[in-house]
């Protein structure tokens, strides 16, 4: 029984000894090594090299396909999912070489590439050696002026320049390829810029900086094609290149030892991998597949499960309109950058290994066959890689990514903050606010202003000027501090730009002036003859008892002929008088009705006619009613305000006179007019604002 305690014991083991775990290898720095990315719309290809007296020196290269399609005509639609796929890029590479990898150079396409064209013109030292930093500034300030041009034709859209090529220079006249060492007067600087909207710039950034690297240098995908193929030996030849990719066809063209054109077509290798599709009836991977197979005969899976077979032959002939369709488009584009077909043809990129393709480009531009060429690792030119490296058409632009990686001007795409908006730009070292006025669509007159303008009237004889309001100044921060447009910015700076506003013009109210509350009038019979007396104010002539706005050149005088003996005084009247035939103190207040006649001849009041109205006859009724209305409307009509006969015009509109027309003569608030009067009356009853106005009409506004 002990022994089976004994066996039942569990025994004890011995203890495990705990093995530290080796720290990680710390990684290298990335110092001069450079890391160039090609950002596809079907793969990203990543490459690390280091520029070599003998050329780039290629150390390592790692490709990885795009899950999903998350790139459509070369522009990025899934920023996460392409950050993702250059996240793995980066890990693999640095795994490889021990590199802590914080920096990237790229190179953008696009569906919406456009061009620039500029000559720009610079006075030189005299006597002083032109030096290549000189060259170098003058190439910087053609290009900025060359976006500056270009902002003002398209100032409805962001767009950001993504490279420029110089494609001549001329001093005092004369074309000199290389000024350098070179004395003169006049350097002339012609090039051509690339530009594309600032979302498709703006996106791929994104995908970059969310994958933890900083963008160092950014090109076009022509341009970077342009540098590992036709290096500027060779620009004298009239070439084009074309980068055929999934998803653009990138052309470049050389000339006269320069890069004279760009263009960018949106159908590339997808389009043929999109026929084998419809035709086949198979996914997108499965036509890819079969589209880069060179067997005899092949097998796969349609999407109804069916197992297929299709030969080499009947590929090519699915696949063959595409093609052409494919050949049309790059020939087009092509003429269109070079006007003429030119001396030599280049194809690279992944779609440029499409079987029968550079035939058909040479049937497009009446060209030999021989003279074009696709892409293989004998033409890629300064490129210095292992020998088991596999390199190909389709590693054109990776490869010219990193051999321009450290030619002509960077393009800094560190973000400055503008009124808000993140803006990215030509690293520059001396970029100014001034050069960022049209980022935000502000010129340089928008940050003066002038003062309001003063106006000018008189008042009762007397000239009043009220000046118009000071202006508003512009206001410019950088980072939280008062900066002028002189000010530099550079890498991360917050600037905000607030224009100068105009001042107010100068304005002015008659109550500014009098006391509205004791503006009345009412009218009165002065010696047989109707007269409008109390406290009012004329402007430019005619009464008005309400508060309105002094206009530049107004006339306003201030009436006061309340009582008798200011009416009397005012009108130079020194006989006496009676008022309703009494005699009456000079101070009496007058009201409406008061009657005034001398006192040895009173004169009675004159009596208001109201012109009689004939009825129609009943045969012409209609007639007769519609023909007073049209000659109501075309001559005005005659009727009496105040005890005061007027003729008042008809309306601009020929539409019918009503009340509110009226008292809308009488003041620039008809409402507040009515609404202080005591009396308010047409033909002796009360007015409605819609009632209609005829000949003979009596109105009363008291």
């Amino acid at each position: 029984m002990d022994d089976k305690k004994n066996s039942s014991k569990k025994t004890s083991k011995p203890a495990k000894t705990k093995t530290e775990k080796k720290p990680a290898a710390k990684k290298e720095p990335q110092g001069d090594v450079i890391f160039a990315l090609d950002i596809g719309t079907r793969t990203v290809v990543g490459v690390l090299a280091k520029k070599t007296p003998q050329g780039i020196r290629v150390t390592d290269m790692v490709t990885t396909v795009h899950e999903k399609r998350s790139m459509a005509d070369g522009q990025i639609e899934d920023i996460k999912s392409v950050s993702d796929d250059i996240k793995r890029v980066r890990r693999e590479l640095e795994t490889k070489s021990g590199i802590s990898l914080q920096k990237a150079c790229i190179a953008a396409a696009g569906r919406a590439l456009k061009t620039l064209r500029a000559s720009w013109e610079y006075k030189l030292p005299k006597d002083k050696i032109i030096t290549p930093e000189a060259l170098k500034a003058t190439e910087l300030d053609a290009v900025r002026r060359t976006c500056q041009k270009f902002m003002q034709t398209n100032d409805n859209a962001t767009f950001y320049c993504v490279g420029h090529s110089v494609i001549s220079r001329s001093l005092d006249g004369f074309k000199v390829m290389k000024p350098e060492g070179h004395r003169g007067e006049r350097l002339t600087t012609d090039i051509i810029a690339a530009y594309l909207p600032a979302y498709v710039v703006e996106s791929l950034c994104t995908a970059v900086n969310d994958a933890g690297l900083e963008v160092s240098r950014l090109t076009l995908e022509p341009i970077a094609a342009m540098s590992a193929v036709i290096p500027p030996e060779l620009r004298l030849i009239n070439i084009a290149l074309c980068d055929i990719g999934a998803g653009t066809s990138d052309v470049a063209v050389s000339r006269d030892g320069s890069v004279i054109a760009y263009g960018m077509a949106t159908i590339a290798g997808d389009e043929i991998t999109e026929t084998i599709m419809k035709e086949l009836l198979v996914d997108f991977n499965t036509a890819e597949t079969l589209k880069t197979c060179s067997e005899k005969e092949t097998s796969y899976k349609n999407i109804l499960l069916e197992e297929c077979k299709i030969t080499h032959e009947q590929l090519m002939e699915i696949i063959k309109p595409a093609a052409r369709d494919l050949a049309k488009v790059i020939s087009a584009e092509i003429l269109n950058a070079n006007a003429t077909p030119p001396q030599a043809v280049f194809l690279v990129g992944g779609g440029s290994k499409l079987e029968g393709l550079s035939e058909l480009v040479a049937e497009e531009l009446k060209l030999s066959p021989t003279k074009i060429v696709t892409g293989r690792r004998e033409l890629l030119r300064g490129v210095i890689a292992p020998e088991d490296m596999a390199l190909g058409a389709e590693h054109t632009t990776p490869l010219g990514i990193a051999i321009s990686a450290e030619d002509g001007i960077a393009y800094d795409f560190t973000t400055i903050t503008v009124n808000g908006k993140k803006l990215r730009t030509l690293d520059t070292n001396r970029l100014t606010v001034f050069e960022l006025l049209g980022f935000v669509k502000l010129k340089p007159e928008d940050m003066l202003a002038p003062s309001g303008k003063p106006i000018s009237f008189m008042i009762s004889g007397e000239r009043k000027t009220v000046r118009g309001e000071p202006s508003k100044p512009s206001e410019i921060t950088v980072n939280g501090e008062a900066a002028s447009l002189n000010t530099v910015v550079t890498k991360g700076d917050e600037v905000t730009i607030t224009p100068a506003v105009k001042g107010a013009d100068g304005a002015a109210r008659l109550s500014d002036y009098f006391d509205m509350s004791l503006v009345r009038s009412c009218t009165v019979t002065l010696f047989g003859k109707k007269r409008r007396v109390g406290r009012y104010i004329l402007v430019n002539g005619r009464e008005t008892v309400s508060d309105r706005r002094i206009w530049d050149g107004d006339e306003v005088e201030f009436v006061e002929t309340e009582t008798l003996g200011k009416l009397l005084a005012a009108d130079g009247i020194t006989q006496s008088v009676l008022l309703n035939g009494k005699h009456i103190s000079p101070e009496v207040i007058l009201k409406s009705g008061d009657i005034i006649s001398y006192e040895n001849a009173p004169e009675p009041a004159e009596p208001v006619r109201i012109p009689e109205t004939v009825p129609p006859s009943a045969d012409n009724s209609a007639n007769s009613a519609r023909t007073a209305s049209e000659s109501t409307a075309r001559q005005g009509v005659r009727i009496t305000v105040n005890g005061i006969e007027s003729e008042f015009p008809g309306r601009s509109d020929g539409g019918q006179l009503i009340f509110l027309d009226i008292a809308a003569v009488f003041s620039d608030d008809p409402t507040q007019l009515l609404a202080n009067a005591n009396t308010v009356t047409v033909n002796g009853k009360i007015a409605r604002l819609d009632e209609e106005i005829h000949d003979g009409d009596v109105i009363v506004i008291e």
